[in-house]
């Protein structure tokens, strides 16, 4: 009963603080998971669909053995003035050259640019949101 009241408690906190579930859901602070792929608590990352670099943090996540990714970066870019944001891609294997609908970026032969860990030769559909902001790291 304690358990249940204490996460209620901080999932009613993160929200009063504009906190998404993403952000909460982001593993930055996960060890020795196995479905994570890359690990970088600094330097500086491309975001799919975003044409700045960005400096920060960035976490890659296997779904399972589907050759589908997760990256959740956390950090600045030039793009938003230094402010500290977030953005969280979905990597979904092309598997019919065609994405779930207009918001997707179609990748192709994403390996070789975006990481070795992805499918060789696959292209990719990406989606990235972003997932929060504020004037220091507190957001996020």
């Amino acid at each position: 009963m304690h358990k249940l009241s204490i996460v209620s408690i901080v999932v009613i906190a993160a929200g009063m603080l504009g906190l998404s579930s993403t952000v909460l859901a982001a593993p930055f602070t996960a060890v020795n998971n196995p479905q994570i792929v890359a690990n970088y608590p600094t330097g500086t990352h491309g975001i799919v669909g975003e044409y700045y670099l960005h400096t920060g943090a960035d976490v890659v996540m296997r779904a399972g053995a589907s050759g589908n990714f997760q990256q959740w970066f956390r950090g600045t870019s030039a793009e938003n003035g230094g402010v500290t944001e977030g953005d969280h891609s979905v990597f979904l294997i092309n598997r019919n050259n065609r994405c779930p609908n207009s918001s997707w970026m179609t990748v192709p032969n994403a390996g070789a640019s975006w990481g070795s860990y992805l499918v060789q030769g696959a292209g990719y559909c990406v989606h990235t949101n972003d997932f929060g902001s504020s004037g220091g790291n507190n957001g996020i």
